[in-house]
């Protein structure tokens, strides 16, 4: 089950993080395809970048989420909210809407039983779909804001890859991003104590250094980063996730 207390309010701060947001899209936008399932989909911050899509339904448990959502993309018949839990077995019932892509960014570190939501996410995709997942890296990063925003975990990428094969997702590609953002999160988490995310450290971060990041990063990939991205395929092998 998904757990948390996020408010509306605590994602219209990242509502501003346009930067960060079009960063995450660049790596993985050529693999998103036309029916589209996006997990977490919080108040639409990143749904914004689908719209061109033919069907995208995102889900959230968050009731005021999803109402947000609604009103937000009233306009546009093919985005559809829905109130449900991807920690919960009843997802599976939209099966019949032939999803070829997921989309799960910052959002598994807030399931408890991440192995089984994957496998939901899994059994959503046809042999050959993909899923396109972002996490938090490192446990040993895991902190004061970890615990506020209710995150159960963070990621190594051994732990991500055993539990996406698990699922019967095939790893295409898996990588860092955001190299400067590991040592910001240590401070923050371990040396200040942060309770929250800092409303002006998000600003500066995607107008300041996110733009030029984010392009050092694709000539020289860091071997270390905040969070993992990864590309999955679902096997082609029968399988039950």
């Amino acid at each position: 089950m998904v757990q948390g207390t996020i408010t509306v309010s605590d994602l219209e701060i990242m509502s501003n993080a346009f930067n960060y947001r079009q960063w995450i899209y660049h790596h993985i936008s050529s693999h998103i395809g036309n029916r589209i399932l996006e997990v977490g989909g919080g108040i639409g911050n990143f749904t914004e970048l689908l719209l061109d899509r033919e069907l995208v339904v995102s889900i959230d448990i968050f009731r005021p989420c999803v109402e947000y959502m609604q009103g937000r993309f009233r306009h546009l018949p093919n985005v559809i909210p829905l109130q449900l839990d991807i920690g919960q077995p009843g997802v599976r019932g939209l099966k019949h809407l032939a999803f070829d892509t997921v989309v799960c960014l910052n959002v598994l570190e807030h399931v408890e039983q991440d192995v089984e939501a994957l496998c939901t996410m899994s059994y959503l995709l046809q042999p050959g779909d993909r899923l396109l997942l972002l996490v938090p890296a490192y446990q040993w990063l895991y902190g004061t804001v970890d615990k506020s925003l209710k995150h159960f975990r963070r990621y190594s990428r051994t732990d991500l890859i055993e539990k996406l094969e698990q699922s019967n997702l095939e790893v295409e590609s898996l990588f860092y991003m955001n190299s400067i953002g590991v040592l910001a999160w240590f401070l923050n988490n371990k040396v200040i104590l942060r309770q929250e995310e800092s409303r002006g450290q998000i600003l500066f971060f995607d107008r300041f250094i996110a733009p030029w990041l984010s392009k050092l990063e694709s000539y020289i990939p860091p071997p270390f980063g905040l969070s993992l991205v990864s590309i999955a395929r679902k096997s082609q092998t029968v399988g039950s996730p």
